[in-house]
């Protein structure tokens, strides 16, 4: 038998597995659009002389290019030439089974590929898929995470995407509200059992929005035609109840200053008015070091981070008050504040408010940021200038704190009402 070539230049790589069809029917697959075919791949040469593959996809006259990260190696020995052909074997079953699923999608025939994926499976993928990008876990990651427990709370493990249609996601919507329960529940103090607690408006249309992302992403990955999220009104979903954070008045925050911390070793009093200061969120908080500060001569100090949350950079003054907190330590590059997981620390935090005589408010350590917000603005400051020092990337998100004081004042003013009316 004679010996496979090998193929150990850039030029021969590519005309041997285009024109020589060294693997069967591979023509199809590396030449632009060849056969009428609507997914196919193309070569690009890489620097080295390797050769980089691309998918692209033609549909309704639009092209889409996708890289593979699948590189064709300069073939050295013979071991490289069959880690090649069965990099191409793979890449030519994807394209058959992605051109079959386009063609009969073109010509309104459900997938042939959804009714095998599950739902569960491809909110975890996206999860996961976030997380490897950014590698933030406090973001898209927990907000998969959060999305697939409801889903399986609600349906099991077996939903398979032909199964979401517009009554599947009607009866989501409906154990959303009024089924659903906090996934992140505390312990009674007494009974050391689970406390049901039933998800709030807000969580219930995150969770709504969640899932039309999800459905979005399928339809892009071709694994649904269309988003049955889009066949529901308005009035079948939960909309996001504005105006109901929590947060403290300065007057408040002040009996938090003159009251004790005696509820563990943690620095919580410190990291709380820290945040009460400067409106930064407690992940951002247990991830501080005294390396991310910096002294301007004119202004003092500041901090320059890239938040959690959102990956994005945050530049912010920060004034004596909080610099004044930060415990004292030798190691630049350990966090500044020793923090124990958000549960905890937002149960000793209600210890430590009762301890102050605040009640009537169910506040958690990410309410600090809410004060701080609200305090900037009944100083006076101008919208542009919170946003900016709490790091919102749209301007709406501020305003809902305009809206809140706005709201306490009218509940003020009804208040004379009631209180004097004749």
């Amino acid at each position: 038998m004679a010996k496979a070539k090998l193929f150990n230049s850039k030029e021969a790589l590519l005309e041997g597995y285009c024109d020589l069809n060294r693997t069967p029917h591979l023509d199809n697959y590396l030449s632009k659009g060849k056969g009428g075919r609507k997914v196919y791949l193309l070569g690009r040469v890489l620097p080295s002389g390797n050769i980089s593959l691309m998918r692209y996809s033609c549909s309704n006259g639009k092209r889409q290019r996708e890289m593979l990260n699948v590189v064709l190696k300069l073939e050295v020995d013979a071991n490289v030439k069959r880690e090649n052909e069965e990099k191409l074997r793979l890449q030519a079953l994807a394209c058959d089974a992605l051109n079959a699923d386009l063609e009969r999608r073109e010509a309104n025939f459900q997938s042939s590929i959804k009714s095998k994926v599950l739902l569960l499976d491809f909110i975890r993928q996206v999860g996961e898929a976030a997380l490897k990008e950014t590698g933030n876990r406090h973001s898209m990651y927990a907000t998969m995470n959060s999305l697939a427990k409801h889903v399986e709370a609600y349906a099991g493990t077996d939903t398979r995407f032909k199964e979401v249609d517009e009554d599947w996601l009607r009866g989501f919507i409906d154990y959303l509200k009024h089924d659903a329960l906090n996934v992140n529940y505390t312990r009674t103090e007494k009974e050391g059992r689970r406390k049901e607690i039933h998800i709030s408006q807000n969580t219930q249309h995150r969770l709504i929005v969640n899932m039309n992302y999800v459905l979005n992403k399928a339809v892009k990955k071709h694994l649904i035609t269309s988003n049955p999220m889009d066949l529901l009104d308005n009035s079948d979903k939960v909309s996001a109840k504005s105006g109901t954070r929590e947060y403290l008045t300065s007057e408040e925050v002040e009996l938090l200053i003159q009251t004790p911390f005696t509820h563990g070793k943690y620095h919580i009093k410190e990291a709380f008015l820290f945040s009460c200061y400067t409106g930064l969120r407690f992940s951002d908080l247990k991830q501080l070091k005294m390396s991310d500060f910096r002294f301007d001569r004119k202004h003092g100090w500041y901090l320059k981070i890239k938040m959690v949350k959102t990956r994005e950079p945050l530049t912010i003054f920060i004034p004596n008050v909080a610099y004044d907190l930060l415990p004292a330590t030798e190691d630049e590059d350990r966090p500044v504040f020793d923090l124990p997981k958000n549960d905890y620390a937002n149960q000793a935090l209600q210890r430590w408010l009762k301890d102050a005589g605040i009640k009537g408010k169910h506040i958690t350590f990410h309410c600090a940021r809410h004060s701080a917000a609200t305090i900037l603005y009944s100083a006076g400051l101008p919208l542009q200038t919170i946003q900016k020092q709490l790091g919102h990337i749209k301007a709406q998100t501020t305003e809902i704190y305009a809206k809140m004081m706005e709201d306490a004042q009218h509940e003020a003013s009804s208040k004379m009402d009631e209180l004097f009316k004749h």
